[in-house]
């Protein structure tokens, strides 16, 4: 979605100029001359590449000066990052992760979504092709709720405890993207060099894509997993025991009829009145075992974006710089500090304090530093600029 208005973008851009003049605190990566920077302009919107600077102090004063929609640096090292793409240098890169809200299934299922009209300033249901007013073509709004956040958080936890139990990575950064998900980047020296088949091989591996549940003691005699075990093993017990505890049962529900495994709803059930610290692998006929495994494996596994991953000359959003879909801050988390983290007011970064008039077309429930916005469609409001600017980006209002 883009600025509804050409002057909605100027008054986005000059707070995004404010705060980069203020010098904020921003990511600085290492080995910084040999990374490639790039930006989105606001008014062509258009991607200037292949920037290299030598020191922190010429990347702010860019960013001051520019003021850019987004920023972005390569998770690559080049020996010429200012050099066309096939004459760059690949010196090795980082172990990439994004993972976005709108690739997960969530509660909400995108129900939030619509559409909106830029002549007619009108919004209409997802499923609307032209405007019925004026015939003109609709942009869509791909709205972002708690459950979309949640969604994205959770995938980031179990990310994280793969990337740190199992394979043993320490030199890893968490951010937040400052609109509806969350970053990882891995900078352990032995990864630097892998190549796209290497780091599918980790995808696979946070997926829990092509397990064998002979070998993990799901199938046969073998001795069924403890939740205390390490690795997919103890991985697959707990999330079993989540799953049939919680109550969470649609992904065995779908398994289910996927599967045309008969009582499993009532197995569950029945397992529920008696699961302890353990999983009774043992008593469950072998179809309904191999359901119940297959439900754990995928609410256990890591949801990434493949491509991303893959990518060896990945562009990232640059930490401490403004999301110009939002206007929020793409926030550093340690990632220890991931459940303490709020999305709604850590990222906040522009006045809360100031306020400015906006034709609102439509919004759902929305809380940004504090301020909580009800449903609204169709009213002018004075609002904090933190959360005008969200709006205006979103295509959602005008300037009033």
């Amino acid at each position: 979605m883009s600025f509804l208005r050409s002057e909605d973008a100027a008054f986005v851009q000059k707070y995004f100029k404010q705060y980069y003049l203020g010098k904020p605190e921003v990511y600085i990566p290492e080995r910084l001359p040999e990374r490639e920077f790039g930006y989105f302009t606001f008014r062509e919107r258009m991607m200037v590449r292949h920037l290299s600077f030598n020191s922190a102090e010429e990347l702010l004063d860019l960013l001051g000066e520019k003021a850019p929609l987004h920023v972005y640096h390569s998770s690559a090292f080049y020996r010429y990052p200012r050099a066309p793409m096939e004459e760059k240098g690949w010196l090795g890169s980082e172990l990439v992760f994004d993972i976005d809200a709108d690739h997960l299934e969530t509660r909400c299922g995108k129900s939030h979504d619509f559409k909106v009209c830029g002549n007619c300033l009108e919004a209409f249901p997802a499923d609307a092709e032209r405007c019925p007013r004026c015939g003109g073509q609709l942009e869509k709004v791909e709205w972002v709720c708690g459950d979309c956040l949640e969604a994205a958080r959770s995938e980031a936890r179990k990310l994280l405890e793969i990337l740190e139990s199992d394979l043993g990575f320490r030199r890893i950064r968490l951010a937040f993207s400052g609109n509806r998900g969350y970053h990882v980047a891995v900078s352990d020296e032995e990864i630097l060099d892998l190549d796209q088949r290497e780091r599918r091989e980790i995808i696979d591996y946070i997926a829990g894509a092509g397990l064998s549940f002979r070998l993990l003691g799901l199938e046969g005699r073998g001795a069924a997993p403890d939740v205390a075990e390490p690795g997919w093993r103890g991985r697959i017990a707990r999330s079993a025991i989540e799953l049939v505890v919680s109550g969470e049962s649609e992904e065995i529900r779908r398994l289910a009829r996927a599967s045309k495994v008969r009582d499993l709803e009532r197995e569950v059930e029945r397992l529920r009145e008696f699961i302890g610290d353990s999983f009774p692998w043992s008593s469950l006929k072998p179809s309904i075992r191999r359901v119940l495994a297959e439900a754990a494996r995928e609410n256990a596994a890591a949801h990434v974006d493949v491509v991303v991953t893959q990518d060896v000359h990945r562009l990232m959003r640059l930490m401490g710089s403004l999301n110009g879909k939002t206007g929020l801050k793409a926030s550093a988390i340690d990632p220890n500090d991931l459940d303490d983290f709020d999305p709604s007011f850590d990222p906040v970064a522009l006045p809360m304090d100031e306020e400015v008039h906006v034709n609102l077309i439509k919004s759902h429930e929305l809380e940004v530093g504090g301020f909580r916005l009800e449903p609204t469609s169709n009213r002018i409001l004075r609002l904090p600029i933190a959360v005008a600017i969200l709006l205006l980006c979103r295509g959602v209002a005008t300037l009033a």
